[in-house]
């Protein structure tokens, strides 16, 4: 089922399957700024990463000795959300464990996806809440893409991402799914980063420790400019397809993919929440659709 919200400048369309953006169009502009999924480059658009984010080494883990399987991102992008509530402007979703999620994630939870406008700007929403009797461990993050380009005759190499603040920051490689172990520079006392085809024909940019509040895509030959907010998350990552797919995924997360050679115990993954029993998790994130 798709789910629309829309104000005087945006229309945005959400579907129940994975709580997945599946549109973010602007009503003057007649614009549509989220990518429209492809399976050529990539089927979807906006996944939502739960209970982790990436791979795990040979797609297993254990807690308490036992094993369980999951696919990369987890299954929240896979599972259908029910409305917890909706008006004009806002609309928030509900999945709660159930046999496929215990099959795969021994605990209980309810995880909450809010999708809130408010003039150029949409809030995107996550909350995560305890129910099981125990701490509970997960990762969690988003994954919007944009269309890049997003005119008609531009191309990849004309847009840049422009960092609130001069950054040093490097990459951590990936290779079949999972991180190296390996680093690579990607910024060194500098602000903007041009996209290229190039910078994504080793799988993502993973980034930690970023210090800007937000970062922009712009095309300095128009005066389209997204902007995705970063605060509060620990992770980062900048991804596209590496067959020179015409999108750009900017992904605030809590987490990343696992390591090779990561012992499989989930309790020793990188980068996950320990939520205590009973407790909730919020983050949020803004993306804002400008012209400047």
């Amino acid at each position: 089922m798709i789910h629309q919200i829309s104000n005087a400048d945006l229309t945005v369309r959400i579907k129940s399957l994975g709580a997945e953006l599946t549109g973010i169009r602007s009503n003057r502009e007649f614009l549509e700024y989220l990518w429209q999924g492809d399976p050529k480059w990539w089927a979807g658009q906006s996944y939502i990463l739960f209970p982790i984010i990436g791979g795990l080494v040979d797609g297993r883990y254990t807690i308490d000795g036992k094993s369980f399987e999951m696919k990369a991102h987890g299954f929240a992008r896979t599972l259908e959300f029910e409305v917890a509530e909706q008006s004009e402007t806002r609309l928030v979703l509900h999945l709660g464990q159930s046999a496929i999620t215990l099959a795969q994630y021994p605990f209980a939870f309810d995880l909450f996806v809010s999708y809130e406008l408010d003039g150029i700007s949409l809030r995107h929403g996550m909350r995560v809440v305890n129910r099981s009797d125990v701490t509970l461990p997960f990762s969690l993050g988003a994954h919007p893409g944009f269309n890049c380009p997003l005119l008609p005759g531009e191309k990849m190499s004309d847009y840049r991402m422009d960092f609130e603040l001069n950054e040093t920051l490097t990459r951590r490689n990936k290779r079949n799914g999972l991180l190296t172990g390996e680093v690579a520079p990607f910024l060194e006392n500098a602000c903007t980063m041009p996209l290229d085809h190039a910078l994504f024909k080793q799988d993502a940019a993973i980034l930690k420790g970023v210090r800007s509040n937000w970062l922009k895509i712009r095309n300095a030959c128009n005066s389209h400019v997204i902007r995705v907010g970063l605060s509060g998350f620990t992770d980062l990552g900048i991804w596209s397809a590496a067959n020179d797919a015409p999108f750009v995924c900017i992904e605030p997360w809590f987490g990343v993919d696992s390591t090779q050679g990561d012992d499989p115990a989930f309790e020793k993954k990188e980068g996950l929440i320990w939520l205590d029993a009973g407790k909730t998790f919020d983050c949020a994130y803004d993306m804002s659709f400008m012209k400047e």
